[in-house]
């Protein structure tokens, strides 16, 4: 095995809870109130119980060869060549998923918070950063999310609490009101990010060392993870109304600006920004990690470490060319991104699933 490290089904939930919310906290309330409007939250609700379905599919297919990542389980199941083809469109798909956390990094820190500084700067730092967190291994990617996530609930605790004086209950109403379907499209679009994302943890199941507390770790990692999300995204409505949460790219940035208590405790959208490039450091790093350890894997190679700087240098190059401006970037992942999505993380998944389920019998 490439990589020789052990993690705790402990930090295994960690990094679920983690993987789940990074990229999504601040995006996904503006996606999903704009399609189902007030009505985001059952919307969400529905994905969450699809994305458990996910988390089932992946669970069993670990279950068939416990100690091979999904690279290996694609050249097992399918042969040589076609389970090559099979495992390079899921680098492919890692790949570009890299590059998006970087782009939305880039966006976000350009346009809230360093103006003045150039957005190729700042995703040059983080994808440096990325690249020395996924050098270490992911003993040491685990262990600093372990150090990190208390701080992580409590600054998530603050922000619910001190919103509770903001909430208007009305923003939620009233329920249905055009119907199921602009709540299934909502439902639909929502399981792009982050659910069926998660089929990515295939690539660090061999090395999860209490593989029967593992599954069940997979599925409170997601439950904890949807329900952090599902707050926010019921705070957005709430708070912020579903008009203006529709309207604003990053809603939950403006929740932390909603706070104010007395005439010192106010304007504390660092807590959600804190949050939020935690959450997406660590996503964006462990994709890097198993996008090089794939690769490895697939070329044959002895170390994946000799990889890491020639695809930082290809993630970053994606980020910059691949769309020309945050608009463009937009309309991709609201048209394209969910159906590609779903035909890689779970088409594939699902038919390597039953020709295994065959080729076992």
């Amino acid at each position: 095995m490439l990589e020789k490290g052990k993690i705790s089904s402990g930090e295994f939930l960690i990094l679920v809870i983690i993987f789940t919310i990074g990229g999504a906290i601040l995006t996904l309330p503006s996606v999903l109130v704009s399609l189902a409007k007030q009505d985001g939250w059952i919307a969400y609700i529905i994905a969450t119980l699809i994305g458990l379905c996910f988390v089932f599919l992946y669970t069993r297919l670990a279950s068939l060869y416990p100690s091979m990542t999904y690279i290996e389980v694609n050249e097992k199941i399918f042969g040589k060549l076609i389970g090559k083809i099979s495992a390079l469109l899921f680098l492919l798909y890692i790949y570009y998923l890299s590059s998006a956390l970087l782009s939305e990094i880039g966006n976000f820190f350009s346009t809230q918070v360093l103006g003045e500084t150039p957005m190729e700067m700042i995703m040059i730092l983080f994808i440096l950063t990325s690249l020395f967190g996924a050098r270490l291994g992911l003993e040491v990617i685990c262990r600093t999310a372990l150090i990190f996530f208390p701080w992580l609930v409590l600054l998530l605790f603050i922000l619910f609490v001190f919103l509770i004086p903001d909430i208007k209950i009305e923003n939620m109403q009233p329920i249905f009101e055009e119907g199921m379907k602009p709540i299934m499209n909502g439902a639909y679009h929502s399981l792009a990010l982050p659910y069926v994302q998660l089929v990515f943890f295939l690539m660090l199941t061999p090395y999860v060392k209490e593989k029967a507390e593992m599954k069940k770790s997979f599925y409170l990692g997601t439950l904890l993870g949807g329900g952090v999300l599902l707050l926010v995204i019921i705070y957005s409505i709430v708070v912020l109304g579903a008009a203006n949460t529709a309207r604003l790219n990053y809603p939950s940035y403006k929740l932390g600006m909603k706070i104010s208590i007395g005439d010192f405790f106010e304007r504390v959208e660092v807590i959600v920004a804190f949050i939020w490039v935690f959450t997406e450091y660590f996503k964006l790093t462990i994709c890097f990690y198993g996008l090089a350890l794939g690769l490895a894997q697939l070329l044959g190679l002895k170390n994946y470490k000799i990889l890491l700087f020639p695809l930082a240098f290809l993630i970053l190059s994606l980020t910059i060319f691949s769309h020309p401006d945050l608009i463009h970037y937009q309309n991709f992942m609201a048209t394209a991104w969910t159906p590609l999505s779903l035909t890689i993380c779970f088409i594939l998944p699902l038919f390597l699933l039953m020709v295994g389920k065959i080729r076992k019998k």
